[in-house]
């Protein structure tokens, strides 16, 4: 495989770095344990450090007394400033994350990578669009420098090995993405508004302009689809019309750009569970990178596997980079219907109502705008 410093667009494996207030004794040595423990990230205990990611317990009183400080100093001021807030009650944090008591040990690690990610993409160079000029019919503006998404730390595996695959999978069913995917697919059926609330925030499906409106903003979005779903606490339900402040203050996401950010933010890199590696899959559908969140090497993978079926390991043989690139694409390819097994007829996944308009080269959310 490509060695690390061979791939000029990825992002270098500095160690993350937290702190810890309000959280001593059995509680401190628990947690610097679990985050020794973990392989695919290194982490590193600091005391203070102006980037590390704060790790808050506000039911101690050294811990009420440093988020009070430091809401005190100026957080709304401070955006560069990471925290994750510990509590039996959960709280507002407009720069960081809550998570309330208690939690599992996987869903305190997925908050501290995605604001670890948020702190890798702040300081990523721009990227250069050198790849994508020479990809034909494919139009892209270039007056701005982009900066690449940065989707993981997951290292490449040997494929032949079940046991290191399995280390690299995960379920999609534990996190946001589809279960909003069923949502829009609700919402367009019913002609409906749903609510949906999860993690302490709500999100509404709206089938006439075919977007996702939410109070969250754009660069806390990710939190909500790397964190692990809790499906109790998950609720929905139908409206007849949007609230005032969600249509006056909420913001606006499209089905695709929203789900798609929700699939990379849950991959990170990883394979869905249960992924044939040598099964051949067809690109029915390219994404559309110019309204997409981008991440290395997106435009070659979709000019590779839309030149031809192939299977996830010779897709890793010919491109000979990073597996995490190809394993992120192909969950959300595959979960969005752009990927789909090559030997699969169209009859298999086309709607009974669609019309006969080449039903093959439209992806899922495509044929849900098609019966509004």
């Amino acid at each position: 495989m490509t060695s690390l410093a061979a791939d000029m667009t990825d992002i270098s494996l500095n160690p993350v770095m937290v702190s810890f207030r309000g959280i001593e004794g059995l509680g401190r040595k628990s947690l610097a344990f679990l985050f020794s423990t973990q392989k695919m990230m290194h982490y590193e205990i600091v005391d203070e450090h102006p980037d590390a990611i704060q790790i808050i317990d506000i039911d101690s009183h050294p811990g009420k007394t440093a988020w009070e400080n430091l809401q005190a100093s100026g957080l709304e001021q401070k955006p560069h400033t990471p925290v994750i807030i510990l509590g039996c009650e959960p709280v507002e944090v407009e720069n960081g994350i809550s998570l309330q008591k208690p939690f599992l040990p996987r869903e305190l690690l997925a908050a501290v990578e995605s604001l670890a990610a948020e702190i890798r993409n702040k300081t990523a160079p721009p990227a250069a669009a050198t790849e994508r000029a020479s990809l034909p019919d494919i139009s892209f503006n270039t007056n701005e420098p982009e900066t690449l998404i940065h989707i993981g730390t997951t290292p490449d595996v040997n494929l032949d090995d079940p046991d290191a695959v399995a280390e690299v999978q995960y379920d999609p069913g534990q996190f946001l993405a589809q279960r909003m995917l069923e949502l829009i697919e609700l919402a367009a059926t019913e002609k409906k508004y749903i609510h949906a609330g999860c993690c302490s925030v709500v999100f509404y499906v709206d089938p006439h302009l075919c977007c996702i409106r939410t109070l969250v903003k754009e660069r806390n979005l990710r939190t909500f689809g790397a964190l692990p779903l809790d499906h109790g606490a998950f609720i929905y339900h139908k409206e007849a019309k949007l609230p005032a402040k969600i249509e006056s203050q909420g913001f606006s996401f499209a089905y695709e750009d929203f789900i798609w950010r929700m699939i990379l933010a849950s991959s990170r890199g990883r394979l869905p569970e249960n992924t044939d590696l040598d099964q051949r899959f067809a690109l029915q559908h390219w994404p559309n990178l110019t309204k997409l969140l981008p991440f290395p090497h997106l435009t070659q993978i979709s000019a590779t596997w839309s030149a031809s079926a192939k299977s996830i390991r010779e897709m890793v043989e010919e491109l000979g980079i990073p597996q995490r690139y190809i394993f992120v694409f192909f969950a959300a390819a595959s979960m969005m219907d752009y990927l789909r097994p090559a030997d699969a007829s169209s009859s298999q996944t086309a709607p009974l109502s669609a019309p006969k308009t080449k039903p093959e080269n439209m992806g899922l959310l495509q044929r849900l705008l098609k019966k509004r």
